[in-house]
């Protein structure tokens, strides 16, 4: 197994096919979705914390984020990476969204007021953590990924030839995507990679036949499957 498709955002897949490159692998991309800015302006409002669980969020924000002068709490180092080519040191990075409830949990005891700068398409587990402590908070949609209206040319003509091995699927809404663009012509003997369970479920709803689950929902897992399938 050697050629892969990989149908995450542009700048992701690129980072995902130059590793799959370094393992022996010929990735080829098709972004199913596109990242956008929404334009949504950073409201000036008086704020206890704000919060963001994407690097996307801080890079997407507008020229406001730089004038907040509350302590940025976030996710993962890649978001505070983004948020110091800004200028903005944050005060502390998780590495999950768990991860981060629990510090807040103990840094906020009191209701207490946040500015949580998210992507369009998000899980609710920070907001419900929020609402279920007392706490006020503001969202701002600062990107959104709209879905692509068609496989890129290449991509369509190596599954139609039967020329794909495997493809890399990182989220549900993505693979539903996929899916639905490539209308059928995946080839029996293509082998699909899902990131988690939550995304296998598209898979199977669609009547994909091999797939594969990463052991933990990260890349490495995921590439470790794809790895696994071609020994």
């Amino acid at each position: 197994m050697r050629r892969v498709l990989v149908t995450r955002a542009r700048e992701d897949a690129e980072r995902t096919a130059e590793e799959l490159r370094r393992r022996g692998f010929a990735p080829l991309i098709a972004p199913v979705l596109e990242i956008v800015a929404t334009g949504a302006a950073t409201p000036a409002e008086t704020v206890d914390a704000v919060l963001a669980t994407s690097a996307r969020a801080i890079r997407y924000a507008g020229e406001g984020l730089t004038a907040l002068r509350a302590p940025f709490f976030v996710v993962g180092a890649q978001t505070a990476q983004a948020l110091a080519a800004r200028g903005v040191q944050a005060q502390a990075s998780a590495p999950d969204v768990a991860a981060l409830t629990a510090l807040l949990q103990s840094r906020f005891a009191a209701p207490s007021r946040f500015l949580y700068l998210a992507g369009h398409d998000r899980k609710d587990d920070l907001e419900s953590f929020l609402r279920a402590r007392g706490h006020a908070a503001t969202t701002v949609e600062t990107y959104e990924a709209r879905a692509a209206q068609a496989l890129g040319g290449e991509a369509a003509a190596a599954l139609a030839a039967d020329e794909i091995d495997a493809v890399l699927h990182f989220s549900a809404r993505s693979a539903s995507i996929f899916l639905a663009l490539a209308e059928g012509s995946t080839g029996a003997r293509v082998v699909h990679c899902a990131l988690s369970e939550e995304v296998a479920g598209v898979l199977r709803a669609a009547g994909c036949a091999d797939i594969r689950v990463a052991a933990a929902p990260d890349q490495a897992s995921l590439l470790a499957a794809l790895e696994a399938v071609s020994r």
